[in-house]
């Protein structure tokens, strides 16, 4: 056998050999290179979504008033056709223009294209995360304004009661939209309120579930944040929502706004609106506390990390009977950051708390306690056998005044 037969030999049976192993792989390959233009479709046109779209739409595609929303199951699974004429050409008679630079818009058809795939296959969640890496922050757990003319057209309703319904009105904007939504719709905080099963409801359980709260659930206490007049507007609004709903009468989510994420001073401010609409409820203004623990307070700031103090607002709170929820789902990794320096920016100024955890979550440690809840002790001295000498337990653990281990969040 000469040397030419011997390379013809080897080449077909290079061949033999290579051909069933790429065919073999051929699909694979070819649906990781479809995978990879997909991700790169969605990636470039989160950009354009962020820059053009985010602000009408919602920075996770929730929809905004009467702008309705991208993320959903019907358009994603719409045909490509009827998506990309939309996005290219508009609505007519809507606020959608066209996109496509034929209208006059910015755009060809690759990146329409692109827009197309992003409504299809986004993570929304990771689209609100590069929005908020740009300055574009969601109206996070907003607190919509309300129209002077709204409130007109509700006290217009009703002669004897319209003028309550419309105080409850702007206390609900105001109040519960954080866990509830603006239309009532429930969050993963809080129950639906715009239902039948609410609207008949007798007004007096209302009253005490919004006055004393639920425990075990994020629905605290309100009857120190409210006057009984005030709760009782928002309950009459409550049971004649779907009358005033059915005039018109609905509250608008805020649009999202530009922050300087580079600037202190503007994430110092975002983070005190975040505060504000978030937290206020159960910590109270200037986290002095209330259902939830002190956190303008030395036990707190001094030896919790900026790390800690972000992984209690992530994940929640640690203790058994913590109602602290986790708002890692809920906000940016830029807005946790920003409430995070608000926080921080107490410390320099922040008292020494005797109970930091407050009395609505039991008054502190039993051994701070006499069976009314008020505290006997004072910081470093012991009840009991802890006072009768031999040093036995003199003081008590160096954290007990606190409630909380060094290190632990609440």
């Amino acid at each position: 056998m000469n040397k030419y037969n011997i390379i013809s030999f080897f080449g077909f049976l290079a061949l033999v050999i290579i051909l069933p192993i790429y065919a073999w792989y051929e699909p694979t390959q070819r649906a990781d290179a479809q995978d990879d233009l997909q991700n790169q479709y969605v990636t470039d046109a989160s950009v354009i979504y962020v820059e053009s779209c985010a602000v009408c739409h919602g920075i996770e595609g929730e929809g905004i008033g009467a702008t309705p929303a991208l993320n959903n199951a019907a358009l994603q699974t719409a045909a490509y056709e009827d998506l990309f004429k939309v996005i290219a050409r508009g609505r007519y008679g809507t606020a959608m223009t066209g996109w496509h630079d034929d209208e006059g818009g910015p755009y060809n058809d690759y990146q329409i294209q692109q827009l197309v795939a992003l409504i299809r296959y986004a993570d929304w969640t990771q689209i609100g995360e590069l929005a908020a890496a740009q300055g574009l922050i969601p109206p996070t757990l907003p607190i919509p304004s309300v129209d002077p003319e709204m409130v007109a057209q509700i006290i217009e309703m009703s002669p004897e009661t319209g003028s309550e319904w419309a105080a409850g009105f702007q206390l609900y904007a105001s109040n519960c939209t954080v866990c509830h939504g603006i239309q009532g719709e429930s969050t993963d905080l809080g129950l639906p309120l715009n239902t039948a099963d609410i609207q008949s409801r007798d007004a007096e359980e209302l009253i005490r579930i919004i006055s004393e709260g639920v425990s075990g659930t994020a629905m605290v206490p309100w009857h120190n944040a409210l006057t009984p007049e005030e709760i009782g507007a928002i309950v009459g609004f409550l049971q004649h929502w779907d009358e005033i709903e059915a005039e018109g009468v609905v509250l608008t989510p805020p649009e999202p706004v530009w922050v300087d994420i580079d600037d202190p001073a503007s994430m110092l401010e975002l983070g005190k609106r975040i505060y504000s609409t978030t937290c206020v409820a159960c910590h109270a203004e200037e986290g002095s506390g209330g259902t939830g623990p002190a956190l303008n307070s030395q036990q707190i700031l001094t030896t919790r990390s900026d790390e800690q103090l972000r992984d209690t607002i992530v994940s929640g709170g640690w203790r058994p009977n913590s109602t602290m929820p986790s708002f890692g789902d809920r906000l940016t990794s830029v807005e946790i950051d920003a409430l995070v320096s608000y926080l921080r920016a107490w410390e320099p100024t922040a008292p020494f708390v005797e109970n930091p955890r407050g009395t609505q979550q039991g008054g502190g440690p039993p051994w701070l306690r006499t069976d009314d809840g008020a505290t006997t002790t004072t910081p470093g001295q012991g009840q009991g056998r802890g006072n009768q000498g031999g040093g036995q337990g003199q003081g008590g653990p160096p954290w007990r005044d606190s409630g909380s281990p060094p290190g632990q969040s609440n």
